[in-house]
């Protein structure tokens, strides 16, 4: 019932009015497909809406589309923009060639055929703009309602291996459990010959997920942790790293590289990730810190922007301190250090311990 009544409302978004006053003189099967449905299911909501069109030809949409002022972003797939519309024609594809880019697209006006070559059931639910009218053929909602990870179609699910990384970061954003022949299909496939920018664009969703730990177990069961970060995710690292608080995207790779003691800068440079992410081995690691250490942190940054500021505990100690969202800057006179150098270096450090060591007193 939840589901149709969203169909409904979909149906009424003020949003689609524009468009379907466009495409009424040509066609009643224009579908809100892929994401944004599953978004709109789960009670998020979309800014960007992927609509299928039926019952037009190739040419037609193409003099349509070019009449309104939308532009093309894959003519080969018969996609156009228009505002926040990302336009397209059903289309089933068949694997052809090597890599992302291999494969031959077909034209195709039927809903069942063309919703067959999406990824997960969940991203396969279609919803028509006019009517409200909700096409499920591969129990999606159910899917989506169970917090079910489920391949839409066993036979050509293997046609482009990103979808194994789809699948992780699906199952981190969303909170779902893998059904077990869907593992057993992704787990089946090879990876490599996929580039490292597509790797990293997946990748950078599982870093900033909010069910991380779905995403962490699935990599291992997948035999993706060996594959990406060359560790094999033990049931140590898997305790260590689930009473973790995220702080950001990089802190995922922060509690790996120390645990593991990976080099990290290695690794970065190995998964082609941008310079953003050095913090993630140049920042300063603790497995227990003391009020001493925290406040020579809070030296170069406020305690908040820590990748260690992971558990409630720490939190409450920074915030005690007083540095949680400012640096501790105490006041000392460079002026008086008559050094150069080295020596000048390790006098100003020894009067920070100075001040660090007054700080905690007078606060005691």
């Amino acid at each position: 019932m939840r589901a149709l009544k969203i169909g409904y409302q979909i149906s009424q978004n003020s949003d689609f009015k524009e468009l379907k006053n466009l495409l009424s003189k040509y066609t009643k099967r224009a579908y809100l497909v892929g994401g944004s449905v599953r978004d709109l299911l789960l009670g998020s909501s979309s800014k960007d809406y992927d609509i299928e069109i039926y019952d037009i030809s190739p040419d037609k949409f193409d003099s349509l589309m070019q009449s309104c002022g939308a532009s093309g972003v894959g003519k080969s797939y018969f996609v156009y923009k228009l505002g926040n519309f990302d336009l397209s024609l059903p289309r089933k594809e068949s694997k052809s060639g090597f890599g992302h880019k291999g494969f031959s697209v077909e034209y195709c006006n039927d809903e069942k055929m063309a919703s067959s070559r999406r990824d997960f059931t969940i991203n396969s639910i279609m919803v028509n703009i006019f009517s409200g009218e909700i096409l499920d053929f591969w129990g999606g909602v159910g899917d989506l309602m169970a917090k079910r990870l489920k391949i839409t179609n066993p036979a050509n699910f293997s046609d482009d291996s990103l979808r194994v990384l789809r699948g992780v970061q699906f199952v981190s954003r969303f909170n779902l459990i893998c059904e077990p022949k869907s593992m057993e299909i992704m787990r089946d496939i090879d990876i490599s010959d996929l580039s490292l920018n597509r790797v990293y664009m997946e990748l950078e969703k599982f870093f900033m997920a909010k069910f991380q730990m779905r995403g962490i177990h699935l990599l291992r069961d997948l035999g993706l942790d060996i594959r990406l970060f060359g560790v094999k995710f033990d049931d140590g690292f898997l305790k260590f790293i689930s009473n973790k608080i995220s702080i950001n995207q990089a802190s995922f790779l922060y509690h790996l590289i120390n645990y593991y003691n990976i080099n990290g800068k290695e690794l970065l440079a190995k998964l082609a990730l941008p310079n953003s992410y050095s913090i993630a081995y140049k920042q300063p690691f603790y497995n227990k810190i003391s009020k001493f250490n925290m406040m020579k942190i809070a030296l170069d940054m406020p305690l908040s922007n820590w990748l260690g500021l992971d558990s409630k505990a720490r939190i409450k100690m920074a915030k005690k301190l007083g540095f949680y969202d400012i640096k501790f800057a105490p006041q000392i006179d460079t002026s008086s250090i008559n050094l150069s150098g080295k020596a000048y270096g390790d006098e100003l450090k020894r009067r920070k311990i100075a001040a660090i060591k007054e700080h905690l007193s007078d606060r005691n």
